[in-house]
């Protein structure tokens, strides 16, 4: 492993820079998605596959998660280190080394084999399972939470929702957190106006909140409630680079288009006035929890 991929760890933060967007627990879709305003078009089932080939680096390149979340998780729903929790979607286990910090010891799902390979390798007492969000393998009522970490855009379908409430107890809660990444420092803006300058399907948005539809006209769980903290990743410069080509739709593209990008980011870090003086960036996030009560 090179030198890079080590970072500077301060309170709550991660390992290295964010590497890509959640393909966990990803609907398998016949067929091809549209990519933005081109004619071209990829299998989201395929590219959540290609993503197996490199959770080791996924790992260290993913941010954690304030303490903050825990805290709220205690404090406004009532959960204990006794509480039967479900992890769906959990990846490399980035959301569950905050959960077994504060002594949560959730059952933990994945779709993707080698992801799962590594959460198991951090976490190996943790009960854990390969599955998708829409099939759950677990009997009715038997969970007092389901949390979601960073994925549920993925599979924020009406299917998903009903299997999700089926397995939690009377007076459950769903937890949804995303990680945003704060666009109004200006390099985190200038970063975005790269990557979405190349083609990508609003399936990768979450942050356009076009998952939230989904707690519309449904009968589940009740309205979501919502907190935010704030949250700073640092990592070594050089790490942007490898956080951009991570990026789903970036991944996606021919080697040509991934260089192109590559020596974009790198322009970045050396030419911007907040990153080219600095070895090590501060990434600032917003951390989004959500949390709907089933209703039963």
């Amino acid at each position: 492993m090179s030198q890079e991929c080590f970072t500077l760890k301060t309170e709550d933060t991660g390992v290295l820079a964010q590497l890509g967007e959640r393909y966990n627990g990803i609907v398998e879709v016949r067929g091809s998605i549209p990519l933005g305003s081109t004619k071209e078009s990829v299998s989201v089932n395929s590219l959540a596959k290609s993503f197996d080939t490199c959770s080791e680096s996924y790992e260290i390149s993913r941010p954690g998660y304030p303490n903050a979340v825990a805290e709220l998780f205690k404090k406004n729903l009532s959960f204990r280190t006794s509480s039967k929790l479900l992890e769906l979607a959990a990846g490399t286990g980035k959301f569950t080394d905050l959960l077994a910090q504060h002594d949560f010891a959730p059952t933990v799902t994945e779709w993707l084999p080698n992801m799962l390979k590594v959460l198991k390798s951090k976490h190996p007492k943790l009960s854990s399972v390969i599955s998708r969000a829409e099939d759950i393998p677990f009997k009715d009522n038997i969970f007092d939470g389901v949390l979601v970490a960073q994925a549920f855009h993925w599979f924020a379908n009406l299917s998903a929702l009903a299997d999700i409430a089926r397995v939690l107890k009377q007076n459950g809660y769903l937890v949804i957190i995303f990680q945003e990444r704060n666009d109004a420092v200006n390099w985190v803006h200038e970063y975005h106006k790269i990557l979405f300058s190349y083609p990508h399907d609003e399936i990768v948005r979450f942050d356009l909140d076009k998952w939230k539809k989904v707690f519309n006209n449904q009968d589940h769980f009740s309205s979501l409630q919502h907190q935010q903290f704030n949250y700073s990743h640092h990592f070594f410069k050089e790490t942007l680079t490898h956080r951009a080509l991570g990026m789903s739709f970036i991944a996606a593209l021919p080697d040509h288009k991934k260089q192109e990008v590559a020596q974009q980011m790198k322009n970045l870090c050396t030419t911007h006035e907040q990153l080219k003086n600095n070895e090590v960036i501060e990434f600032p996030y917003i951390t989004h929890v959500y949390w709907a009560k089933v209703l039963k």
